[in-house]
């Protein structure tokens, strides 16, 4: 009998290592290619989505070929006998009581969106496990800000706990070990990739899901965890694995990249909210809203994102629901400036019918970079004020009442500036690039009349609340030939007698003065 090889696990340890892992999302790895994933197991999720609040005996039920069975039991059920597995008629044979409930994937993709939305404060990559009960997160980047690797897992850990979960956890240089840790109920911190060979040794082969017909095969030949699986020869083990299931050994041990693509987070949220008693009170609608804006506040900051656009509708019984548009020039999750904008709204409002409920809905943009503080803790940035200002303004004014200037490569007076809508936009503090032959131009009023005035004029010398004394000019303008508009003028800073300055000209072609501008 030919002696058995010490080291049959010489084609795992010797193989090739793959091409370098493209990270997942376009984010790169920290420390160049070095990569810890957190994951965080939800083994009783069906069973949360569905439960009643209480002790009472529940489980959740799926069907199965002999009809419904019990996927998972309660504490409750399980200490009177209920297990996983059992048909549904034998178990409330045994337990009457026993609250049985339906299966619901569509709660759970939504408690585990929810999650990964909130879990972003930890890392921006977040990855929902296709077996749609675990979350897992590249979180190498983050455990200096959190305190190490076991601060940050059990921040997670107590985090989803606090929101009514039960939570299995492991960190691993692999998200696929991580997730098998997790999964086996073994909360591990494993930090080197030379580790992950004999920490998985021990998970059963029932553990990752492999297909049940190859974890049968298994079993009968005696192999009954990854371990007993490394020790066999790859060939003969793809044979009996299949190549999908050796690829996810490879991909758990570091020897194979694993894409895992971050999730990604909705454009809209939407936060909603039942009044106990109806109303038309808007200091109580104000107060309400607050609770709202708490809410998405609660979400915007994780993300370190800001709402662009706040919807808010008021829904009544007795007719249909009132609503309210409230657009922000800069991304913002300020809840006192938001609420400070829908206050003047509300003093506006009139109400058809007292209000049941409140839904709010926020279109998500990128969030303005943190503006830094002084000593004192105030801002330096004089810009977010000025937003804030033209924000009210323009609820009270109208929205096409404030609006931004910004210049034109263009020679005549009244068109060389343009009226524009975002009055913040970077842009409209530039001027446009001077025309082809265009000369500096001397200093201009911020003041421009819409149409030139016509001046009264004694003799040769304008004529406005008195005779006006010229003080510099002439700057020659003669522009618009090409366009049929052409004029040319002789522009001159002027002063009246009570000390007004004026920028006025006069028509080269008919002598008339004219009076276009004011300086002060």
């Amino acid at each position: 009998m030919p002696r058995r090889s010490p080291n049959l696990s010489l084609p795992f340890t010797a193989a090739a290592p793959p091409p370098a892992a493209v990270p997942a999302a376009g984010l790169p790895a920290p420390g160049g290619t070095r990569r810890l994933w957190l994951c965080l197991q939800l083994p009783q999720l069906p069973l949360e989505v569905v439960a009643s609040p209480g002790h009472a005996p529940q489980a959740v039920i799926a069907g199965g070929r002999q009809g419904p069975v019990i996927l998972l039991a309660s504490a409750t059920a399980a200490a009177r006998g209920i297990h996983s597995g059992m048909p549904l008629n034998a178990a409330l044979a045994l337990l009457p009581d026993l609250g049985a409930r339906q299966r619901r994937p569509d709660l759970e993709q939504a408690a585990l969106a929810s999650l990964s939305a909130w879990m972003v404060r930890f890392t921006p990559l977040v990855n929902l496990d296709p077996g749609g009960d675990a979350l897992l997160l590249e979180v190498a980047a983050s455990l200096a800000l959190f305190g190490g690797p076991g601060a940050l897992l059990e921040a997670a850990v107590s985090g989803i706990g606090g929101r009514g979960h039960d939570v299995a956890a492991a960190i691993a240089p692999t998200a696929r070990a991580a997730l098998w840790l997790a999964r086996s109920g073994r909360r591990q911190l494993v930090m080197e990739a030379a580790q992950l060979p004999a920490v998985l040794a021990g998970i059963p082969v029932e553990l990752p899901g492999w297909p049940a017909a190859v974890v049968g095969g298994l079993l009968r030949m005696g192999v009954r965890n990854l371990g007993d699986c490394m020790r066999l020869p790859r060939d003969g083990l793809a044979r009996r694995l299949g190549r999908e299931c050796l690829q996810e050994i490879d991909e758990a041990l570091g020897r194979r990249p694993e894409l895992r693509p971050a999730c990604r987070h909705e454009e809209r949220l939407r936060e909603e909210l039942e009044l106990p008693v109806e109303t038309r009170d808007g200091r109580l609608l104000l107060e309400a809203l607050q609770l709202l804006l708490l809410r998405l506040h609660a979400r915007l900051q994780p993300r370190q994102v800001g709402a662009q656009v706040l919807w808010l509708r008021l829904r009544h019984h007795a007719a249909g629901d009132s609503l309210l548009r409230i657009g922000l020039l800069r991304p913002s999750s300020d809840v006192a400036g938001m609420r400070e904008l829908a206050a003047i709204h509300f003093s506006a409002l009139r109400l058809a019918a007292p209000v049941v409920a409140l839904v709010l809905e926020a279109d998500v943009a990128g969030l303005q970079p943190v503006t830094p503080a002084d000593l004192l803790g105030l801002r330096l940035d004089q810009g977010e004020r000025l937003a804030g200002l033209i924000e009210r303004l323009r609820l009270r004014l109208g929205m096409h009442a404030v609006h931004g200037l910004r210049t034109s490569p263009e020679q005549r007076p009244e068109r060389a500036w343009q009226p524009v809508v975002d009055a913040m936009e970077p842009d409209t503090m530039k001027p446009e690039p001077a025309a082809a032959g265009a000369v500096a131009c001397s200093l201009r009023p911020l003041w421009i009349l819409a149409e030139p005035a016509a001046l009264a004029r004694r003799g040769e010398v304008p004529l406005f609340h008195g005779a006006l004394v010229l003080e510099d000019g002439p700057e020659r303008i003669e522009a618009g030939w090409w366009d049929g508009d052409d004029v040319r003028r002789d522009y001159y800073v002027a002063r009246s007698r009570r000390g007004m300055r004026l920028w006025i000209f006069r028509e080269r072609r008919s002598g008339r003065w004219y009076l276009h501008g004011l300086f002060g």
